[in-house]
């Protein structure tokens, strides 16, 4: 993934809000505020060897990084969902939410440049 590629795609969310600008304004910051969260929460929970709880925890997350057009973590989600709901692999488990972070950090700057450029 080149530096200049956007990870973010927010025609969903265009359409989901018919373009009111407010309610798109909105919900980034909902994800905003709960993502992080989540994400630490994973890792959390994997430390722990709470894999159920990981593997909804990740569950929870899906539809959030679709509303955002994040489509590049779609299957790193579900395979966190499937080796969590085995408890097996906890090294790739973390591996794969290292990466789930790291998108999501240049996720989060592209959003909240987004909702600058919108209020």
């Amino acid at each position: 993934m080149n530096a200049h590629e956007q990870i973010v795609n927010i025609s969903f969310l265009e359409q989901f809000t018919n373009g009111d600008r407010t309610k798109m304004v909105k919900y980034i910051n909902m994800f905003l505020q709960s993502a992080p969260g989540s994400i630490h929460t994973m890792k959390e929970q994997l430390a722990a060897g709470h894999f159920l709880d990981l593997r909804t925890t990740a569950h929870s997350l899906k539809p959030q990084l679709t509303y955002m057009g994040i489509n590049g973590l779609k299957e790193t989600i579900l395979r966190i969902e499937e080796y969590a709901g085995q408890s097996i692999k906890p090294e790739e488990i973390a591996r794969l939410i290292g990466e789930v972070e790291n998108t999501c950090l240049a996720a989060f700057d592209e959003l909240k440049s987004l909702v600058e450029k919108m209020s």
